[in-house]
């Protein structure tokens, strides 16, 4: 369920649902029940139109990721020949696009189990994320899973990519009402990825 969409599609099932009950009321009005049901089924469909490409842009931004850690590894593996065929003087290397190498000590991959955070936003829409920072993240992963009853919070969904960001806190304003929202993190390096928290859900 998408907030924005689910807040007028309850609000015109509540019209229709009275004007069904008294249907000579709105026999000759041009505000009736077909009427008003035109429009919840636009609003439905529209819905789940958003969502699929919603659900779709996750699948291909966890492609991207993975494919960009994949060229990257590739691009320094040419850097690598290129440096060795032509050394590392800057005439030589410039027409290459490279810059001379400095000399870096290589993170390695995340190993801390990250705590995620969870807190009603100041506007009472959404929620603001938060997780405590990890000395070698480059950024934090973030996936995101609607529980099927508010009540359980020991039923975890299934999880699926929703953001990756350098910042530790986000808020999320996409947050259907009376639904367990579940979100889990972990801190993403070039060297690798770390382990995934624990799922931690709240319902607003």
């Amino acid at each position: 369920m998408i907030q924005y969409f689910s807040e007028v599609s309850e609000r015109l099932n509540g019209f229709k649902k009275g004007m069904d009950k008294e249907p000579d009321l709105w026999q000759n009005q041009p505000e009736g029940p077909a009427k008003v049901q035109e429009k919840i089924t636009l609003i439905d469909a529209k819905e789940k139109e958003v969502a699929d490409l919603k659900d779709l842009l996750s699948v291909k931004q966890a492609e991207g990721h993975a494919l960009v850690n994949e060229v990257t590894e590739y691009a320094d593996r040419i850097e690598s020949t290129i440096i060795g065929q032509v050394g590392t003087s800057i005439e030589r290397l410039t027409p290459y696009g490279i810059k001379p190498r400095k000399t870096a000590v290589r993170k390695p991959s995340p190993s801390k189990i990250l705590l995620p955070v969870l807190a009603d936003d100041t506007d009472g829409i959404g929620f603001i994320v938060s997780t405590q920072t990890d000395p070698d993240a480059e950024h934090y992963e973030w996936h995101k899973g609607l529980g099927a009853d508010p009540s359980k919070t020991d039923i975890i969904p299934e999880m699926k990519f929703f953001k990756i960001s350098k910042k530790t806190s986000f808020v999320d304003d996409d947050v259907p009402k009376g639904v367990r929202v579940f979100y889990k993190v972990r801190a993403v390096n070039g060297a690798g990825q770390g382990p995934w928290s624990e799922a931690v859900s709240r319902v607003q």
